[in-house]
């Protein structure tokens, strides 16, 4: 008897070890989906983007797409989602460019031809490598535009710059809390990076808005509630929308009118 209960206990032990193993080693593969081959910008969209390869702080090289807009407009750096590469998001960004804004469209390592492997504290990195490029590159004001895991990396980005505007597309106030409240048992305990944008978003200085759809089955909507909260400047937006879900929200630009017009304060 106490063999067979041994031998149980052993083998529910086992079981633990191997789930509680694979997420922590492969959770960058569930958290992160590449797309495939690179695909260039003119087989995207109208093809008005150009590449534009940056340095990042240790040498590795960083594929970007730049789009020249007007030069008494802001540049917009934006960060795509953890699925797909840029030529995946590059078409929702025709009104913006019509508009005449320029944006640059940066690349995470282990996507498109970026080669490496993305980590927290690696992708905060590399997008102030990105930041102070274009920076140079154009001397214009930089506003900071993230869509879903892209608000991460755009909210990580503001403890090395301080940038003239911030846009959050259906963000989550941190991966932990998405994490817990996601259905995968107990995964948080061995989560390695946190993306902790609640806690970033305290030390802002500039202009932030925030947008989210109330039918977002992926990231609820009360992660920008939260966000929009602890946000520590008078001028912050927060724009809910009724009957949008996660996908459309970016990809059939619903969200680009509100953009727009928090622009158009800032040009």
């Amino acid at each position: 008897m106490k063999k067979k209960i041994f031998r149980i206990v052993s083998a529910v032990v086992l079981i633990y070890v191997l789930y509680f193993g694979i997420l922590y080693f492969f959770q960058n593969y569930f958290l992160f989906s590449p797309g495939g081959k690179y695909i260039k910008p003119g087989k995207s969209g109208d093809g008005i983007f150009k590449e534009i390869v940056v340095s990042a702080y240790d040498g590795t090289p960083l594929m970007s797409w730049y789009f020249e807009g007007d030069k008494d407009k802001p540049l917009i750096l934006f960060f795509h989602g953890n699925t797909g590469q840029i030529a995946r998001f590059a078409p929702a960004m025709k009104e913006i460019t019509k508009a005449g804004y320029s944006i640059a469209m940066v690349e995470y390592r282990g996507f498109g031809n970026t080669k490496g492997k993305i980590s927290q504290d690696i992708a905060f990195l590399d997008a102030a490598s990105l930041y102070n490029f274009y920076k140079t590159k154009t001397g214009k004001k930089i506003v900071l535009y993230g869509y879903s895991f892209g608000c991460a990396f755009a909210m990580g980005l503001t403890q090395y710059v301080n940038p003239d505007g911030i846009i959050l597309t259906a963000p989550f106030a941190s991966l932990y809390r998405e994490i817990r409240e996601y259905p995968v048992p107990w995964a948080y305990f061995v989560l390695k990076d946190k993306y902790p944008s609640d806690e970033y978003i305290k030390n802002i200085k500039c202009p932030i808005l925030i947008i989210h759809g109330l039918d977002d089955k992926l990231i609820d909507c009360a992660h920008s509630f939260a966000l929009a909260e602890l946000a520590p400047v008078s001028d912050k937006n927060l724009v809910v929308m009724e009957g949008v879900n996660h996908h459309d929200i970016y990809f059939k630009e619903l969200n680009v009118p509100s953009i727009l017009d928090w622009l158009k304060k800032y040009n």
